[in-house]
């Protein structure tokens, strides 16, 4: 088995890695209670063996309960050390709990946690050694196990961030990749739009010729409407090869054969925002009227300008905020998108793809899109959507 197999073990068997890190680190602890490491070298006793066992073992469970790890073994390294015990070899459990919150939870809860474990295993440290003078030995042992602290710490944030990066980034490809998807699909739409527009004239020219002739000549109607029928079958095939293009994710009904997936719309959002807010970015959706449905065309670019514009705050202001409002009108629909913190963009128009793509998506419905920086600070997307006259 080669470097990288070994190496990615422990992401295969998380529970069987923390096991065997929970014994490895209570071997040591216990390791280092010879009578040379205990105060008077007596014998160390039940009490600090226990301690040293504690201070290791939980860490099997370090991933799952990683504050209530850290608090166990915390508190065991102050009684092991209150014991007279003076090893540095117990402060390797506390260390991988102190990593191992620093990777779970940010640096605002992280670091106050660290602090009182510090505190909580000093004070053992200090109690063991009462009735010795304060020594620079001492106080060069609180301050490097303090600093190991720190370092713990730090290394577990690095990994927390850089965690949180490649998720982002995961995301935002994502993202990237189903609006590719998307603008081919709108591309081969408007092919769709020129055949069948094609076949369409067609049918209706024949159609004509074969009512007007249809008293007086009734082989020109007949051969009217075999091109009819010829000129629709042939529509109907092109049209179905073009939407297996267009909408290539087909399931399998009970009875057989396959059924086409709706294009997602407004009532789609709540799923779209779960995945922004899972890539980092905190993200609400307020809707108000009486929701009416526009039409599917409508629905669709309505969902896709939401979509650009939360992958614009996911790619430019990552650490914004973001809202997103859905008004139904009687005589039309407004979503306003708008982020708190995002930098302004390079350029004041809109540019390249995602903007410009955003009007084109509106005109084509007679809407219209509206992007600007906000007075208050961060930038906003507002769409309007008239709907059909009924």
């Amino acid at each position: 088995m080669d470097g990288a197999r070994w190496a990615a073990l422990p992401q295969r068997y998380p529970r069987i890695a923390d096991a065997v890190l929970a014994v490895f680190v209570t071997y040591l602890a216990l390791l280092g209670m010879s009578p040379g490491d205990v105060l008077d070298s007596g014998d160390p006793g039940p009490v600090a063996h226990t301690a040293a066992v504690l201070g290791g073992a939980p860490l099997a469970l370090r991933r799952r309960y990683p504050v209530l790890v850290l608090a166990v073994v915390a508190a065991a390294l102050c009684v092991f050390y209150s014991t007279g015990c003076k090893t540095s070899l117990g402060l390797l459990g506390p260390l991988v709990a102190i990593y191992t919150v620093g990777v779970h939870h940010p640096l605002t809860r992280s670091a106050p946690l660290t602090a009182a474990g510090v505190l909580v295993i000093s004070s053992g440290a200090v109690a063991g050694l009462a009735h010795f003078r304060w020594s620079t030995d001492l106080f060069a042992g609180l301050l490097f196990g303090s600093t190991q602290a720190v370092i713990a710490l730090a290394l577990g944030q690095a990994i927390r961030i850089r965690g949180r990066q490649a998720e982002q980034l995961r995301h935002e490809r994502d993202l990237e990749a189903e609006r590719a998807v998307t603008e081919e699909r709108m591309r081969i739409a408007h092919e769709l739009h020129d055949v069948v527009a094609h076949h369409l004239s067609v049918v209706a020219v024949q159609a004509s010729l074969a009512r007007y002739v249809l008293d007086s000549d009734l082989e020109t109607a007949r051969e009217a409407l075999g091109t009819i029928s010829a000129t629709t079958s042939s529509s109907l095939d092109e049209l179905g090869r073009l939407l297996r293009v267009l909408r290539p994710s087909l399931e399998e009904p009970p009875g057989g054969g396959t059924r086409f997936l709706p294009q997602p719309g407004l009532d789609e959002l709540p799923v779209l925002l779960e995945r922004v807010r899972s890539s980092g970015v905190p993200v609400e959706l307020r809707v108000e009227g009486e929701p009416r449905a526009l039409s599917p065309g409508a629905e669709l670019c309505a969902y896709r300008v939401v979509q650009e514009a939360l992958t614009n705050v996911l790619k430019h202001a990552p650490t914004a905020t973001a809202e997103v409002h859905v008004h139904h009108h009687p005589d039309a629909v407004t979503v306003r998108i708008r982020d708190h913190g995002a930098p302004p963009p390079k350029n004041r128009k809109p540019s390249g793809h995602g903007l410009i793509g955003m009007c084109e998506r509106a005109k084509m419905y007679g809407g219209s899109v509206e992007t600007g920086r906000r007075p208050e600070g961060g930038f906003q997307v507002v769409l309007r959507i008239p709907r059909a006259e009924s």
